[in-house]
């Protein structure tokens, strides 16, 4: 508007001088036709050289058609063409009409100056309500990006004006109350400190637990609980933590089954976790609340170990290294991690002990016959591909009975355990040991060459059962076993004949006075009418 008013402005002084100088042509154009006319031109020169409005008059040799305004001498100079190759020159006196012409722009800018007030005092008046408002929404946007929903418009207009401050302010309401919620529940999930920008904390906060929940249905279907563990060292790593350890402890053996550990973390709890400050209290660890709080950290670093799935047969302990202030907030995120896949955690090892306790013998811990139909078809089946031979040890405490009746169920139980452990000891982890009956062991001897490797082994078992001794409580004794082998597939061409074969050589050795290995040959079948 105030610039439309000055284009008005310029164009009426433009107007003007065009105005003045048609004027100028049409008196130039009426004297040069009274010159033409009249019959003596200089007595008419001289006449109009005398007037108060022209000073001076002549001809120009020369075609030219113009008009000239000179301010400053206060002249207007007129060219007027009288013929193809003359013309006159016409001076007036400008005096009178640039006095005016000074009172017109003055007036005219006066009134301009007027208006321009006037239009800039109607604008202010009637839009600078609205520009506060532009203002205000300005400033609660600003507030809105570092998470405060409190700043609140205000106005005097009414109507739409108002209406829509209204609107903005029960919209602030309704985000404030909403994003109090959220903030409640992603805090409630993760400790995390406030930052200084709640709306980037808490999309921050969301990615992580949209990460967590994505890890957590991997998880579920691992495998086992060292994949696991495994996954949850791999996340510690994408937070740039250089120092820690991951340890996973069964707390029927109180020992350490899994262990990860990178960088430095001043620990040496490794073979005793029982001494560990957080496994034994099953709280959490935080050196920056109490300097010495675990006796067996030996470095002054500052420390952090989150104990984590610590109720059932599992415990995980994690012991970071605080490397920075800025470790906390990482801290908050793999605290997360932990108390969502605990669950899973314990599930899956708690699973496995089940499993493992179903297909062993809790006496001696040797696998029951359970395991036996379980896994010998799968032995087989490896042997055939691999074109080697499979070995039967049957296996029996000779006189066990008189052990019981002698000094008790107790002391036999004690007999059968330090047997199991000479055979365990005897054979290699590829081979597998079972306690078939009462006081009968059967062991499978996997991928040999001959009858002449179960024999070896057979005579291992029996000689160092022989020199072993059995503490009782007054003294201790020693026992003997009898031993009965077959080998598949030379002698026997399935699971059931093998341990069948191997249970007539059992017979024939105590048959044949006990303590000795009997081979199985054909002619035990004859002599058992089997």
């Amino acid at each position: 508007m105030i610039i439309s008013t000055i284009i008005r402005t310029v164009m009426v002084g433009y107007s003007f001088f065009d105005y003045s100088k048609k004027i100028i042509q049409s008196e130039s154009e009426l004297i040069a036709d009274i010159i033409m006319e009249t019959t003596d031109k200089t007595k008419f020169l001289n006449l109009i050289k005398n007037s108060k409005t022209i000073n001076d008059i002549k001809f120009l040799k020369e075609y030219k058609n113009d008009v000239v305004f000179d301010i400053r001498n206060k002249t207007i100079t007129s060219f007027y063409p009288i013929d193809n190759d003359k013309s006159i020159k016409i001076i007036y006196n400008g005096e009178l009409y640039f006095s005016k012409l000074k009172n017109a722009t003055v007036n005219l800018l006066l009134i301009a100056s007027i208006s321009l007030i006037l239009i800039i005092l109607i604008v202010n008046y009637f839009l600078t309500p609205y520009l506060e408002i532009l203002d205000s929404v300005k400033k609660s946007t600003q507030h809105i990006l570092k998470g405060d929903f409190n700043y609140k418009l205000h106005t005097r207009l009414k109507g739409k004006a108002g209406d829509f401050i209204n609107s903005y302010n029960e919209f602030l309401d309704k985000l404030n109350e909403s994003f109090g919620v959220i903030e409640q529940k992603y805090t409630s999930l993760i400790e995390k400190n406030p930052g200084t920008n709640p709306l980037y904390d808490a999309k921050e906060t969301i990615s992580q637990l949209a990460d967590i929940f994505k890890f957590k249905r991997v998880i579920e279907e691992d495998i086992n609980e060292t994949v696991i563990l495994d996954r949850l060292a791999y996340v510690i790593d994408t937070f740039g933590i250089n120092n820690y350890m991951l340890t996973g402890i069964d707390n029927n053996t109180k020992k350490i089954f899994y262990i990860k550990q990178k960088g430095d973390i001043c620990c040496s709890i490794q073979d005793n976790p029982a001494l560990c400050r957080a496994y034994r209290t099953k709280h959490e660890i935080n050196s920056k609340n109490y300097k010495n709080l675990c006796e067996f950290h030996y470095c002054k670093n500052k420390y952090f170990c989150i104990p984590f799935s610590s109720e059932g047969n599992f415990t995980g302990i994690l012991k970071i290294m605080y490397e920075n202030e800025n470790m906390s907030d990482k801290i908050a995120y793999i605290k997360a991690y932990l108390k969502e896949t605990s669950a899973i955690i314990e599930s899956k090892y708690t699973l496995k002990l089940l499993k493992k306790q179903s297909i062993k013998d809790p006496l001696t811990g040797l696998y029951n016959r359970r395991f036996l139909e379980e896994t010998l078809p799968k032995i087989i089946s490896s042997a055939d591909r691999r074109h080697s031979k499979v070995g039967f040890l049957m296996i029996d405490i000779d006189y066990f009975k008189k052990i019981n009746d002698t000094y008790g169920h107790d002391i036999g139980d004690k007999v059968i355990q330090t047997i199991s452990s000479v055979i365990l000891n005897s054979i290699r982890e590829s081979d597998i040991a079972v306690r078939f009956g009462g006081e009968e062991f059967l062991v499978i001897l996997n991928n040999i060459n001959s009858i002449n490797d179960v024999l070896r082994v057979a005579e291992k078992i029996r000689k160092t059962i022989e020199k072993t001794k059995c503490p009782t409580v007054k003294k201790t004794i020693k026992k003997t076993v009898s031993i009965g082998a077959s080998l598949y597939s030379d002698n026997c061409q399935n699971v059931s004949e093998c341990i069948k074969n191997a249970d007539l050589a059992l017979y024939k050795a105590k048959n044949n006075g006990r303590n000795q290995v009997v081979i199985f040959d054909e002619k035990l079948k004859e002599e058992s009418n089997y």
